[in-house]
């Protein structure tokens, strides 16, 4: 009588009646009561139920009791039987096969044909303790916490167990392009990005039925800026910033000031996530750089060497593991930090204030009026920059591969680097002492007041001479900061 399904809610007072003979236990699964859309209420949950005590649903709250029988056949047995609607049990998959001595699973019979999860994980409480979980949520979180980390405990050693079986497998190179390998990063990142934007985009558009308490506070806000930007103001824009992520930023600005969001850090997320992934890693690629029809004729590529060591350092992230990484990037990062105390003060001059000095010296005015200090300012006074540029990104790619037997050939090779191949090599310089984040910003330039005593045309001319005379210079020397 084990196999029967039970139309009954059982409550404490009438408790769903497990009847049994020959065990002092059941397997009794619980749906739920039955709804309007669905034949159950919840997903199936499995319990152990012995005799003795009152079993609870720790979702539902349905009461299951054993009444343990004799084994036997009787009358009240048979009064029992009818109650239920029996189930045969080739529909539970309990027929009994053959003895298999190779069994394909070793968490169910090799008879079952069943398929049966097998990254469940499970937490078995006793009755107290599923009583307490429906009246004290802290508990029942408690529970769930617990229940999460065997979930991510199973789930990573999964991983590492992948992990050892691919590093016991040939794999082989696959032969593609650079360029293709190329645009398939930039295609996930910038797959990415467009989702973060999408978030961003659908949060927007329904913010007002997701916070309905503070909506109206915020949406003022963000008019009453909206409105200063556009009525009162010219508005220059920064970083790439539009209107409409201002207005979003204005409407979540107390948000954003617990939380910031920042481009440069989602894309180092990015960078992370695509590299624990392992799709990317470039030493499972065979580079070709060339067009080519037969694949077995595919000869490898030594006619840039620069080019390659370039593409290696720039996707070492994806190649590396991440312990790797991380010990030869804070190296890298640090002895560039070491030598940046020391460097040339030439390099902290302002480029703001090279340009405009270029933009004074090097003009027609300039040649005209004083020839002798005619000079291109921006060409002579950025020379330290570049050479600064090409010997640190040199060095940078010594510091990260320092530790690799591999580069000691190539580090040998790059004291005798033309100054064509130096110039090559400035793809990798990277200043980490510059500020890379939060560059999106706005600058207002205040509109001519409109005077009511004069008529329109006039102060449309008005308006005209204003901007040529004092918008338009200004917005020149702003434009300068984005340089």
């Amino acid at each position: 009588m084990e196999t029967t399904v039970h139309s009954q809610f059982g409550t404490i007072d009438n408790p769903v009646l497990i009847f049994t003979s020959d065990s002092s236990w059941r397997i009794v699964i619980c749906m739920g009561p039955g709804v309007e859309d669905d034949s159950s209420a919840h997903e199936k949950i499995y319990y152990f139920v012995r005799e003795g005590p009152i079993h609870r649903c720790h979702v539902c709250g349905q009461c299951f009791k054993i009444v343990r029988l004799k084994d036997e056949p009787s009358e009240e047995n048979d009064y029992y039987a009818t109650m239920f609607a029996a189930l045969s049990h080739y529909e539970v998959s309990e027929a009994d096969g053959p003895i298999n001595l190779t069994p394909l699973y070793v968490d169910r019979p090799a008879a079952s044909t069943q398929t049966v999860p097998g990254s469940n994980v499970y937490i078995h409480v006793n009755n107290d303790e599923a009583d307490r979980i429906l009246i004290d949520p802290a508990y029942k979180m408690e529970k769930l916490k617990e229940a999460h980390e065997k979930v991510y405990a199973l789930h990573e050693a999964y991983r590492l167990v992948e992990e050892q079986m691919e590093d016991l497998t040939y794999r082989v190179k696959l032969p593609v392009g650079r360029d293709i390998y190329e645009n398939w990063v930039n295609i996930e990142k910038s797959i990415m990005k467009f989702d973060r934007i999408f978030n961003k985009v659908e949060k927007f558009d329904a913010r007002m039925l997701t916070d309905p308490i503070n909506h109206e506070r915020r949406e003022a806000r963000m008019i009453q800026q909206r409105n200063e930007r556009w009525n009162s103001n010219y508005t220059y824009f920064f970083g790439g910033l539009t209107e409409e992520e201002q207005q979003y930023r204005d409407y979540f600005q107390t948000d954003l000031e617990v939380d910031p969001e920042d481009d440069y850090l989602d894309d180092k997320f990015d960078d992370i996530h695509m590299a624990q992934l392992g799709h990317f890693n470039p030493n499972h690629y065979a580079f070709q750089d060339y067009a080519y029809t037969n694949m077995s004729s595919l000869p490898e590529d030594n006619a840039d060497l620069v080019e390659q060591k370039l593409f290696k350092y720039k996707y070492r992230q994806f190649s590396d593991d991440p312990l790797t990484f991380a010990r030869r990037q804070n190296r890298m990062v640090s002895r560039f930090y070491t030598r940046a105390e020391t460097r040339d003060p030439a390099l902290e001059q302002d480029l703001q204030d090279l340009f405009v000095s270029d933009g004074r010296d090097f003009s027609l005015a300039q040649l005209a009026s004083n020839p002798d200090n005619f000079r291109q300012v921006a060409k002579e006074e950025t020379r330290p920059f570049r050479e600064y540029m090409v010997n640190e990104s040199l060095q940078q790619y010594r510091d990260y591969y320092e530790s690799d037997d591999e580069e000691a050939g190539f580090f040998e090779h790059m004291e005798n680097f033309s100054a064509r191949e130096k110039i090559r090599f400035m793809e990798a310089f990277e200043d980490f002492t510059t500020q890379v984040s939060g560059n999106k910003d706005y600058v207002m330039i205040r509109k001519r007041e409109h005077n009511p005593e004069l008529s329109a045309v006039q102060n449309m001319i008005l308006d005209l001479v204003d901007f040529r005379d004092r918008v338009k210079p200004l917005s020149q020397d702003i434009s300068m900061l984005e340089q």
